[in-house]
């Protein structure tokens, strides 16, 4: 018999049960609940449409042919990482590549020399801008593919998937070490039919990434 979770209405697995058969864990809502009240509750499939709105920094559409949530990635740091940008690019490369320009002499030494600091600007220049203009769109339409897109001013690198080799889609939570600290992110996990993954990053909040993944994981359940 499948159960499921009191509030989001989605199918819990036997694997979130407790040995005593008395609790289950739903991942999604982060909420446990006795199995009982899991059997009592309204599948997702019989309940009426959800009208809660999306987190702040998420935006649902939805149409008869599919939906999209988009995901804004700006940030106040684009005000601190402009300048400093703009000087330790504008001075490691003009002096590394500049120079030679201005004297009409290639030197490949020095050229090899830069590549880092080429590679670093790039890099640099992508996240600022990211965080300057930077989107996050998943979108499904009519033509049955799964796509994520991210980006800004038109500009976007995207990933398409067919829609059904979606098969589930779980909160997923890193930690990594910061000086002083640690510093959690979290991102939706999407898994394929392949086994390979989707992750879809939503600006590492605990609360985006938890509501994109349900919205997700109810859309799949309820086109079974």
């Amino acid at each position: 018999m499948t159960i499921h979770c009191p509030e989001c209405g989605l199918p819990i697995l036997a694997s979130e049960i407790t040995p005593a058969g008395d609790l289950a864990y739903c991942r999604l809502c982060e909420r446990t609940s006795t199995v009982e009240a899991c059997r009592a509750a309204t599948p997702l499939a019989k309940r009426p449409p959800d009208s809660s709105a999306p987190p702040k920094g998420l935006r649902l559409t939805e149409s008869l042919t599919g939906f999209r949530v988009e995901s804004s990635t700006r940030s106040w740091a684009a005000l601190f990482l402009w300048p400093f940008m703009l000087f330790w690019s504008g001075g490691s490369l003009g002096g590394i590549y500049g120079s030679q320009i201005k004297a009409g002499k290639f030197d490949w030494v020095m050229s090899l020399f830069g590549l880092p600091f080429l590679v670093g600007s790039c890099f640099l220049f992508g996240l600022t801008f990211m965080l300057t203009f930077g989107r996050v769109v998943v979108e499904s339409g009519q033509d049955g593919r799964l796509r994520i897109r991210k980006g800004g001013l038109g500009l976007y690198w995207t990933k398409s998937v067919p829609w059904l080799d979606v098969v589930s889609a779980e909160v997923e939570e890193n930690t990594s070490r910061r000086k002083g600290g640690y510093q959690t992110t979290y991102a939706c996990l999407l898994k394929l039919r392949s086994g390979d993954v989707l992750r879809v990053g939503t600006g590492g909040d605990r609360a985006q990434a938890g509501w994109l993944a349900r919205y997700l994981a109810g859309r799949i359940y309820l086109r079974r």
